[in-house]
């Protein structure tokens, strides 16, 4: 992780230091795989970084709890997919953990941001096929990665 939480229920900064790598993508047969771990999914700057360096697909492995806002995670996931021109599978802990209960709802999204499949809150294998290549041609009609002006961020 970059970002490491430190909220109610997620101290995570007193048992995790933040990667000094930054953002990593993994070569498979499937395509560019970018891993954005948890709570570094709030930050656009994460699933963007990803995709400049040339993922074709985003997974995020995350721990959401059941009093967590799942909608609004749901709709993060779907509109950084279709800012960034990439699927985005989002894969959640279930079960329960002293007070907290993990709300599963694992889900794939397109890169059109629609919902492909979304898990409910047991544990559970889904399957859903991806095309990593459908989302090379959606920059021409969704230009926001190649009409940056990064220049003017800072």
């Amino acid at each position: 992780m970059v970002h490491i939480a430190q909220t109610t229920n997620f101290y995570e900064q007193d048992y995790y230091v933040p990667s000094d790598n930054g953002f990593l993508i993994f070569h498979t047969p499937f395509g560019n795989l970018g891993i954005v771990v948890c709570f570094d999914r709030h930050y656009p700057e994460s699933i963007r970084t990803e995709k400049l360096k040339g993922a074709d697909l985003i997974l995020i492995p995350t721990a959401n709890t059941k009093a967590e806002h799942l909608t609004m995670f749901e709709w993060e996931i779907r509109v950084q997919a279709i800012q960034n021109c990439i699927p985005i599978v989002m894969c959640n802990r279930t079960g329960t953990e002293g007070q907290m209960a993990f709300a599963g709802e694992s889900m794939a999204v397109d890169s059109d941001g629609n919902l492909m499949v979304k898990a409910d809150d047991r544990e559970q294998l889904i399957y859903v096929g991806i095309d990593t290549c459908n989302n090379c041609g959606k920059s021409d009609s969704r230009p926001y990665v190649s009409l940056r002006r990064p220049e003017l961020y800072s």
